[in-house]
């Protein structure tokens, strides 16, 4: 089966999938909601702060952490506001490793969602159908050299996006711009 033409990423065609994301009737008013949230409850110190927190964007993005209460109360003993501040690459991991009953799952998407939502300058999402479209890009224009594996490396990732956005001229954009053209492109593309 052979991939559809990827178009070439230009500031108007990220401009234009910002446009459709934030204009969609289920995606635009989830991400208004979720920055609304983010920003009244900037802090992780207190439990419900988190805890409303970690609900609405396992439920508005679909993250499959099915332990919310436990998520939580995670992050709130990890005390990750000093390391947001510092837009620290290693809190990502912290926050994706959940261990409940002596069984650790990676929550991995579910944290780079999290940070996002707290810096988004500083913390790009990763989202699996995102990460496809990197590999097609990478395949097409050879903006960079990473596999997969790589882009499970949260620090990788960011420096997989950085050369994307070098390579094609779009260091002007957001990493949240960039994340919903990638993430409609990707859907579009039906990679």
């Amino acid at each position: 089966m052979r991939t559809p033409a990827l178009p070439v990423p230009t500031p108007d065609l990220v401009h234009q999938a910002v446009a459709r994301f934030d204009e969609d009737d289920r995606y635009g008013p989830a991400d208004r909601v979720l920055s609304r949230v983010f920003s009244h409850h900037p802090r992780n110190d207190e439990l419900e702060d988190v805890l409303i927190k970690v609900v609405l964007l396992n439920g508005l993005y679909n993250t499959n952490v099915f332990a919310v209460m436990e998520m939580a109360c995670h992050i709130r003993e990890l005390r990750i506001d000093d390391d947001l501040a510092a837009a620290s690459t290693l809190l990502v991991d912290r926050i994706a490793k959940l261990t409940i009953r002596g069984r650790t799952r990676r929550h991995y998407s579910f944290a780079t969602k999290y940070c996002s939502w707290h810096r988004p300058d500083d913390y790009p999402i990763y989202d699996g159908l995102v990460g496809r479209l990197l590999l097609a890009y990478s395949r097409e224009h050879h903006f960079a050299e990473f596999s997969r594996p790589d882009l499970q490396d949260y620090s990788k990732y960011k420096a997989t996006l950085a050369a994307l956005r070098l390579h094609f001229d779009l260091a002007a954009l957001s990493f949240k711009q960039l994340d919903k053209f990638l993430w409609y492109t990707s859907k579009d593309l039906a990679l």
